[in-house]
């Protein structure tokens, strides 16, 4: 995997983040924020590979460890549900009203599940799990370096079940993107102003740029594992002894 991608996205993504605020509130917000700004946008666009590496893994899992091909599927329908409950499914592009019945019970009044009432599970949960994964992404690959690279690691599930060590700068900036917002809120306790840098560059929309770093998370490791799959070969059978 080339650096612009595993180390040169962690450190663009920083970078939007925190220089995008000197440009001013007005252009900030406009660049940034809303249905159509980029961090909704690029969430959106960095869930679409996954989805096409996912299966095309998957149709040929008979080559690989039993379980990886299935584990793929599964990875690639969480995509496509991420992404579309983040673009509502299409509405905001395509530009559909949300049904009367819908809207009433959606606390955005959106084309998506997450926003229900009652239904926060939907938005909670795989958040949670995301989290734990990521956490999961930016310390297994450090711990267990050695015995991932070793050749007969590659026979088996954890091998491809655990992330590159690539994956580490991207997961650790995820499970650490909203602690800014948590400190400047609850330890410091500030009220900011919405066109003050701190609160443009560490407050507002932190969680989107949670999901923001998630979504490269899955892509990232959709690529890995792809790029993996098609330099492994499976382990020849043993030559059959024969009678006599």
């Amino acid at each position: 995997m080339h650096p612009i991608l595993w180390l040169g996205l962690p450190v663009g993504s920083l970078a939007l983040v925190w220089l995008t605020p000197l440009l001013g509130y007005a252009r900030w917000k406009a660049f940034m924020l809303g249905e159509f700004g980029f961090i909704e946008t690029a969430t959106v666009a960095f869930l679409i590979p996954p989805i096409i590496l996912g299966v095309l893994v998957f149709l040929k899992r008979r080559r690989l460890p039993g379980g990886v091909g299935w584990l793929m599927l599964l990875m690639a329908a969480a995509a496509l549900y991420f992404a579309g409950e983040e673009a509502s499914w299409g509405q905001h592009w395509l530009g559909f009203r949300t049904p009367e019945s819908l809207a009433d019970a959606n606390r955005q009044e959106e084309f998506n599940l997450h926003n229900i009432y009652g239904l926060g599970i939907l938005n909670e949960f795989p958040r949670l799990v995301m989290t734990l994964a990521c956490i999961g992404a930016a310390v297994l690959p450090l711990v267990l370096h050695r015995r991932l690279t070793r050749p007969e690691a590659r026979r088996g599930l954890w091998y491809w079940l655990i992330p590159t060590w690539r994956l580490v700068p991207i997961a650790a900036i995820s499970v650490c993107s909203t602690l800014p917002e948590k400190f400047v809120k609850k330890v410091l306790d500030l009220d900011l102003p919405q066109d003050h840098y701190a609160y443009m560059a560490l407050v507002a929309r932190a969680g989107e740029f949670k999901e923001y770093c998630f979504a490269i998370v899955i892509f990232l490791y959709a690529l890995s594992v792809f790029c993996r799959q098609r330099r492994w070969r499976a382990p020849a059978a043993p030559p059959a002894v024969s009678g006599g």
